[in-house]
């Protein structure tokens, strides 16, 4: 996992070399709000130089809510833009807020663009969790983590018990899942500090991290019973 900052820094090394991947999926559990901003402020810095985001129209990027259209001529205006030659920037950027609404038949649209992009297209993708979309379509774009706003120093409570989570028992991991599931808040933030520790190595903890951001979509969206959802997703680390 890197911190905005750091993958503003990674976007502004890739654009300023033309090496940018034709596809992005942005992801995380609490992040709607930095998913996007990131995707405007790349979006602006291809056709302004600059990340702060203004009230300027950006000419060559397309940004679209799936929430409020998800179908099959969603697809077909994206194809109709990401086909024009960009007027300003390198790129012509497509971002689709909310990925996960779409339809499978707009999904598998997407896709078809994906297999043959053209040269100057990028396309962002912002969901939650990546596995809720095709994977044939995930396949074809570099799926990047984006962390909460909220930091987690090391210093805090919430950082405090995430880290004695992870380096105890699983008798006392339950019992912290316990205490913790009895603040609303405290899960959120829990889950968050734990988010953050995990994925500061990643390749050993993808499989659990994946575990728990695909858990905690389920808490949030259903009627399910947390503690179990918590459980499943963590007391079996290693």
């Amino acid at each position: 996992m890197a911190s905005i900052a750091e993958l503003k820094k990674d976007f502004k090394r890739l654009a300023d070399r033309a090496a940018l991947f034709h596809g992005y999926i942005l992801f995380g559990h609490d992040s709607e709000s930095e998913k996007t901003r990131l995707a405007q402020e790349l979006a602006n810095y291809l056709e302004n130089k600059k990340w702060e985001v203004g009230d300027r129209i950006l000419s060559d990027s397309f940004i679209i809510d799936a929430r409020q259209e998800a179908g099959i001529d969603l697809v077909r205006s994206s194809q109709h833009f990401l086909w024009q030659k960009p007027a300003i920037a390198p790129n012509r950027t497509l971002v689709i807020d909310h990925a996960d609404r779409l339809t499978l038949p707009a999904q598998n649209a997407i896709l078809k663009i994906a297999e043959e992009p053209p040269t100057h297209a990028l396309i962002i993708l912002l969901v939650r969790d990546p596995e809720v979309l095709l994977p044939a379509l995930v396949s074809r774009f570099q799926k990047i983590f984006v962390a909460g706003a909220r930091k987690f120093d090391g210093d805090t409570e919430t950082a405090k018990i995430a880290e004695r989570f992870l380096k105890s028992s699983l008798a006392i991991r339950k019992e912290i899942i316990k205490e913790i599931l009895e603040d609303e808040a405290g899960l959120e933030n829990f889950v968050a500090a734990l988010f953050v520790f995990l994925w500061r190595d990643k390749i050993k903890n993808y499989k659990v991290g994946k575990e728990l951001l695909k858990r905690w979509v389920l808490i949030e969206q259903l009627n399910v019973n947390k503690r179990l959802q918590m459980e499943a997703a963590l007391v079996g680390l290693p």
